[in-house]
């Protein structure tokens, strides 16, 4: 389950409406909507608070999800400060930053050694 899933989950065993949440948290319906549709890009004191109305830990909202949080100096932010990326999705992602990094080391290995046997040629040029 992702945590739109879990969040709905326990909005339904605590038998609130989603109204009663939205309000208690401050966003709008849509917005709210969104959030148990994993369609909106949840900051951690969204998440915090959601967990704090539906008096559950937010453990028990984040479940298999990881949560990756860009933080930001702008306190009037609303949502959007933070990304909820699921597992699955952050392992293949960090594969395939780790495979792009072996492959700019390379290219780079290559370049500097381009840059020096360019540098020997011109060197030789300026002698004759």
């Amino acid at each position: 389950m992702n945590i739109g899933d879990n969040i709905r989950k326990h909005r339904i065993e605590k038998d609130k409406k989603q109204q009663e949440i939205y309000e208690a948290i401050g966003v709008n319906q849509s917005t709210y909507s969104k959030i148990e549709n994993n369609k909106y890009k949840m900051d951690i004191e969204t998440l915090k608070n959601i967990a704090n109305v539906l008096e559950v830990d937010v453990t028990k909202l984040i479940g298999e999800d990881k949560i990756e949080i860009n933080h930001t100096n702008n306190d009037n932010s609303h949502g959007g400060s933070g990304i909820i990326v699921n597992n699955n999705h952050s392992e293949d992602l960090i594969l395939s930053l780790k495979e792009q990094i072996i492959l700019l080391t390379k290219i780079n290995s290559n370049l500097e050694q381009e840059n020096t046997t360019l540098k020997d040629q011109l060197k030789n040029l300026t002698k004759t």
